[in-house]
């Protein structure tokens, strides 16, 4: 695992700076004239939809100061868009473009910041930056997309989930199973899959309606886990996409756990695995204490979790670079 050369860090915090503390979407000004009087939108990309958003009378002070912000974050996603394409032309892994439509109007639905973390596959292709080291499986894509809302927070306002993936693709529909009340799985006509997961709590039943998204969710044991504490990633999409992701140790530890509960035989085990050596490979020379207390967390939580974590590391030290365990096993 080579490490991403300082320019292409020095890029990339740059861009997530911008995009992390962006105050404003980026928009386009348009002037329509309705009886003979001036009135300002500003167009907003979100996905596949372009919405037209009412600012105010074309000579009101207050109103020309909102379309200059909109202009001005127009200006700025252009720079960063920049930015987006040399990083990606440096081997940094992106989404499809079919992905990043998904990430973002999560994003614009204002889910990240309600909880809904994004996980899997796609979550760990946003770990190498924050790690400053290329991770040779997130040159791997999936076609689809896992998200949690084991911490996702219901307000006042109910957002229709199924309503924000169509503006990503007009084709996602449900994906019904024979015991769901609401759907839990979406699919694109492109065979892009959104899932839904969430905690198992005492009793097991899944799947569980997630109030306030009009969805359901299967319910897996050791989301909660996974989810307590994240980071905001940036997906290589258009101008950069903030995304909630659990924190690399988390990650880490959680595929180990998985990992042993499958077995070794399962297929999924194998890269679940791999995923975990390699963010612990880096982990420990980087900052081994994020990684101790992840295992000291997951292994307080039961003798189930310490000898799901103790079976993957005995598998990663057979297989592990450096010939040893990479970390020491606790009875």
């Amino acid at each position: 695992m080579r490490p991403i050369p300082l320019n292409l860090m020095t890029l990339y915090a740059d861009l997530a700076d911008g995009v992390i503390h962006s105050a404003h979407l980026p928009g386009s000004i348009s002037t329509k004239k309705v009886k003979a009087k001036s009135y300002l939108y500003a167009v907003v990309a979100d996905g596949t939809v372009k919405d037209q958003i009412f600012i105010g009378p074309a000579d009101d002070p207050g109103a020309r100061r909102i379309a200059e912000q909109y202009r001005e974050a127009e200006q700025q996603a252009k720079q960063r868009r920049s930015t987006v394409s040399a990083l990606k032309n440096a081997r940094l892994p992106a989404p499809s473009l079919q992905v990043g439509k998904v990430l973002e109007t999560i994003g614009h639905a204002g889910l990240y910041d309600r909880g809904i973390t994004l996980i899997g596959t796609h979550a760990f292709r946003l770990f190498p930056p924050l790690l400053g080291h290329f991770l040779p499986s997130s040159a791997l894509a999936t076609n689809d997309v896992d998200v949690s809302a084991a911490a996702f927070v219901a307000a006042d306002d109910d957002v229709d989930f199924e309503a924000v993936l169509k503006r990503a693709d007009p084709s996602f529909k449900p994906v019904w199973h024979a015991d769901d009340q609401k759907p839990r799985m979406f699919r694109a006509s492109n065979q892009l899959t959104v899932d839904l997961l969430t905690r198992q709590k005492r009793g097991g039943r899944s799947p569980v309606i997630v109030d306030g998204l009009g969805v359901a969710a299967e319910a897996l044991a050791f989301q909660e886990y996974l989810t307590e504490d994240t980071v905001d990633g940036v997906a290589l999409y258009k101008a950069g996409v903030r995304v909630r992701i659990p924190l690399p140790a988390r990650y880490a530890v959680h595929k180990l756990i998985v990992a042993g509960r499958r077995g070794a035989t399962n297929p999924k085990a194998v890269k679940d695995l791999r995923q975990a050596q390699e963010l612990i490979d880096i982990l420990l020379e980087q900052d081994e204490t994020a990684l101790e207390e992840a295992l000291a967390d997951a292994r307080g939580r039961g003798q189930a979790w310490k000898t799901a974590i103790n079976q993957s590391l005995r598998q990663i030290g057979r297989e592990a670079r450096q010939g040893r365990l990479p970390i020491k096993l606790d009875s």
